[in-house]
């Protein structure tokens, strides 16, 4: 009996089985959650970029146009950002020469990793903003 219980306890053939397993477990978890670290990251530099080229649309053109909410469009879509959780806010409507023009994004975030979601939420508000001087003459005004 000894000798039989012996053998089994020095028997390491389900050992590396076992380390594994459990290590895999833990190297899947961290390529999650790092893979939607750089998702949420950028996330934040898309946001970061448009609100900057939303703001200089907007500096050239005098205010909130549709072209300045097209062009946040297109670099928001090119990074699949879904535009359902996109709120953009460009104040002032219309803006004179030398007016300050702000552009607010914000965007809700959602992790896809359990560890991710268990430390920051489910949903996660994401902003930008940039601040810019209108670049237009009204009409008449000479430079």
């Amino acid at each position: 009996m000894r000798s039989r219980c012996a053998a089994l306890l020095g028997d390491r053939r389900g050992a590396v089985a076992v380390e594994f397993a459990l290590t895999f477990g833990l190297l899947v978890t961290l390529l999650l959650v790092t893979v939607d670290l750089g998702r949420w990251l950028n996330a934040d530099l898309v946001l970061t970029m448009a609100a900057r080229e939303g703001a200089r649309r907007a500096a050239v053109a005098g205010g909130d146009f549709p072209e300045v909410r097209d062009r946040i469009a297109q670099l928001t879509d090119a990074a699949r950002l879904d535009p359902e959780r996109l709120d953009v806010s460009i104040q002032p409507r219309r803006a004179r020469y030398g007016t300050t023009i702000t552009v607010e994004l914000a965007y809700v975030f959602r992790p896809l990793s359990p560890m991710l979601v268990a430390l920051a939420g489910r949903e996660v508000t994401l902003h930008a903003m940039a601040v810019t001087r209108s670049e237009r003459l009204a009409p008449g005004e000479e430079e």
